[in-house]
């Protein structure tokens, strides 16, 4: 792959995206992705593309919360752990206690370090409706809910980075 943020790096992940799915690993082809751009796209743009891809217009809570479910299932506990810190920090800086959330959500603990797939399916779905900046922000710092979730919606959402890229250096 070419270096990242290079016209040739936006040309190989635009052919790669093109050609869809492979069958031959490209769901962690399309999380690298991911990866590569949260880690080294302008932070602005991942918000904007974890904001725009997860939009509740776009995605009900019916289709995505099971994804979030399957996904926290599938993550090792401490990034459930620093996901679930992530998004109670940025909830109680917007006025909610972990005890208050922990009871409206039915959680298990208020204690992020306790986060069950459960737990955390139900704190990203409400971040994700009722606070999309705070989930924005979480999502964009720690991408591990994004690497276990299905493939078009990770490829949605690199599709969505990548035009806000492509769309800057047309802009220049």
């Amino acid at each position: 792959m070419p270096t990242w943020g290079s016209q040739d790096y936006k040309n190989a992940v635009f052919e790669q995206l093109s050609k869809g799915s492979s069958g031959d690993g490209g769901d962690e082809d399309h999380f690298q992705h991911f990866e590569n751009f949260s880690a080294n796209a302008p932070r602005r743009d991942v918000e904007a593309g974890v904001q725009e891809a997860f939009h509740p217009e776009r995605l009900s809570s019916a289709e995505v919360e099971p994804q979030f479910l399957n996904a926290a299932g599938k993550m090792k506990p401490q990034e459930r752990a620093e996901i679930a810190h992530d998004l109670m920090g940025e909830l109680q800086e917007r006025g909610l206690a972990p005890s208050w959330l922990q009871k409206m959500l039915g959680l298990g603990s208020s204690d992020a370090r306790n986060t069950s797939p459960e737990d955390l399916a139900k704190l990203s779905e409400y971040a994700r409706q009722n606070h999309p900046e705070a989930f924005k922000r979480v999502m964009a710092d720690k991408p591990f809910l994004v690497r276990w979730m299905d493939k078009p919606l990770v490829a949605a959402l690199v599709g969505v980075i990548a035009g806000k890229l492509l769309n800057r250096s047309y802009d220049h």
